[in-house]
């Protein structure tokens, strides 16, 4: 639907620009751009480990890095970055441990999002662009408030109950300040190299936006891009872009076929390229949980044939 309004939004005259941006794109800015792209699952493997230590589930770097790699094929093909939650089961053998796991997740994913919308408030604050600071302030409540629903998150009535190892896992990490801080440093380095990737394929095709002007506008359609509304956020993130740029500069200063050329390169760094690089760790983690369930399953005849024999 949004890649259709996309599509009728543009015409023809806007498209054929796309196109020709996209085909003539610096390609010295573009190695930049994905090579930046490439460091991110390093960053957010680390941030991941950080989080677990402070809720006291840690799992090992290259563990982690493992199970963010495979998670972010799958964000390539499922709405909302919904691979972010699958993860845990690469993370966890144990189906008992999944729900402190998910808590952990669901923690990390706010944080992402306080910290996204805080730059966005930042950029939008320096620029002086009053619709970018609403809408961030806006945002921001999204956040703050899961927050507090994920600490009382044991105290609703009727699954309060099935909730009280989520709460104790949010619970506990908030008694690590120290943690949660170098947690959040991590999370801030990873959204700005986001945003850096965003100015420099926009450097690519030759849109004239200021680094500013991008930490003011890209925090925003990311949000928007995360919403369970498209596969890899794909026309939701483009028209909001489209929207921001806009509003942020000069009406037609950049034209709207360069700034989706922008946005589907940006598509194409920070989530095909990536899901390319993960493939060979989702099929890994995928043999390691079958070999591990045939080697249970194995256990369990194993046992089953002693117990006919004794009887």
């Amino acid at each position: 639907m949004f890649l259709s309004l996309l599509l009728y939004k543009m015409g023809r005259e806007n498209w054929v620009k796309c196109w020709e941006e996209l085909t003539t794109a610096d390609v010295k800015w573009l190695a930049c751009a994905f090579g930046v792209a490439a460091i991110q699952p390093l960053l957010t493997a680390f941030r991941l480990h950080i989080y677990l230590r402070a809720s006291r589930l840690t799992k090992p770097y290259k563990r982690c890095l493992s199970a963010i790699l495979a998670a972010m094929s799958l964000n390539a093909v499922l709405p909302a970055r919904g691979g972010d939650l699958v993860k845990v089961t690469f993370l966890e053998d144990d189906i008992k441990k999944l729900p402190p796991m998910v808590g952990v997740t669901i923690l990390e994913r706010v944080f992402d999002i306080f910290i996204l919308c805080i730059l966005a408030l930042i950029g939008s604050l320096i620029t002086d662009n009053q619709i970018a600071t609403r809408l961030s302030l806006l945002a921001l409540c999204a956040p703050v408030g899961a927050l507090l629903t994920l600490n009382f998150a044991d105290s609703i009535p009727l699954v309060g109950k099935k909730l009280k190892s989520l709460a104790r896992a949010c619970r506990t990490a908030m008694k690590t300040p120290g943690l949660l801080s170098c947690a959040w440093g991590v999370a801030t380095i990873c959204w700005i190299s986001n945003l850096l990737v965003m100015f420099l394929l926009f450097k690519a095709v030759g849109a004239n936006l200021s680094f500013i002007t991008v930490c003011t506008t890209t925090p925003l359609a990311i949000l928007v891009g995360i919403l369970p509304l498209s596969i890899s956020g794909m026309g939701t993130r483009d028209n909001a872009m489209v929207w921001m740029v806009e509003k942020a500069v000069v009406p037609g200063a950049v034209a709207t076929g360069t700034i989706v050329a922008g946005t589907f390169l940006y598509t194409a760094a920070v989530y095909w390229f990536l899901a390319i690089i993960g493939l060979a760790f989702l099929g890994r983690e995928s043999l390691r949980k079958t070999m591990r369930q045939t080697r249970k399953n194995q256990e369990e005849l194993k046992t089953a044939d002693a117990n006919a024999t004794i009887t």
